[in-house]
């Protein structure tokens, strides 16, 4: 029993440390505002390296997928309660107000995503046992549900709180034309704009591609094909029936061009896999 509760012990304190690199590997990105190379490359090679290191722990996918949790787990909790403080100290619930821009979550997305490369590719170059990557796997997909749940929350819940007058556009290439226009004056929040609205239901597109992966092919085209241009124009919509948005045709189609290449990647990816390996894996997510 004692050394049972000795090895769960070592376990929590490798978990706490885990994640304790990855929240300082963050920390600097959350000063660099403007800036989207540095903080991007930050965090790719960071994520990885100290994934990479963790791989060598006795049960490092493990330490590695709880770590990657209450990682996720710590901003989001901290985003949180910073947003409301914030909205209460200028009249909540009556003020549009940002505690972070967006894009500082999304580069908690992008750790994510360079750790679970990490392992994919070791399970692929056989340094990982199956057993071993599938409880790595179910670890960070919990933490990905748990951050990308809040991001969608932040996003479109939290920092969308002050009504106001929020004219139809239902122009095409309206706010596309703006884009371009504006690029010169403000580039980095038109990039940001314009690549968050193009990337940020590519996830959703992902995971729709992997729970429809066993339905017949003719399900799978339906579903991808239809379900974004519905559920997007409704989202759209719905900002401009509570007043909390802009209602426009071209973040609806971005929206769904973010979602259709997230369901692409999987199909490309998967394809990749099973040349590389000679059938022996059949997709690289599980």
């Amino acid at each position: 029993m004692k050394k049972l509760f000795n090895s769960k012990l070592i376990f929590l304190i490798q978990v706490l440390l885990a994640s304790a690199c990855f929240i300082l590997l963050s920390l600097p990105v959350f000063n660099m505002t403007g800036l989207i190379i540095k903080p991007l490359l930050i965090c790719v090679i960071g994520g990885a390296a100290v994934s990479f290191v963790l791989s060598f722990l006795p049960k490092g996918e493990a330490v590695c997928g709880c770590g990657l949790l209450v990682f996720v787990v710590f901003w989001a909790v901290f985003s949180f309660i910073g947003e409301l403080k914030l909205q209460i100290a200028h009249g909540f619930p009556g003020k549009w107000i940002e505690f972070f821009y967006f894009d500082k979550l999304l580069m908690v997305g992008t750790i994510w995503l360079a750790a679970v490369s990490v392992f994919a590719l070791m399970r692929l170059l056989g340094k990982k046992a199956e057993e071993e990557y599938i409880l790595f796997f179910k670890t960070s997909s919990a933490a990905f549900i748990v951050f990308y749940s809040f991001l969608l929350i932040y996003s479109f819940v939290l920092i969308r709180l002050e009504k106001g007058v929020y004219p139809l556009n239902w122009v095409p290439f309206n706010t596309i034309n703006e884009y371009i226009s504006d690029y010169s004056s403000i580039p980095y929040e038109v990039f940001m704009m314009f690549f968050g609205n193009l990337l940020y239901f590519t996830p959703l597109g992902l995971i729709f591609y992997l729970i429809l992966k066993k339905r017949k092919a003719v399900i799978r085209v339906i579903v991808i094909s239809v379900f974004p241009l519905a559920a997007f124009s409704l989202l759209e919509f719905s900002q401009y029936f509570f007043q909390n948005g802009f209602c426009e045709f071209d973040d609806m189609m971005m929206n769904s061009v973010g979602f259709w290449l997230g369901a692409l990647s999987g199909v490309i990816a998967d394809a990749l896999v099973k040349k590389a390996t000679n059938g022996r894996y059949t997709s690289i997510w599980k």
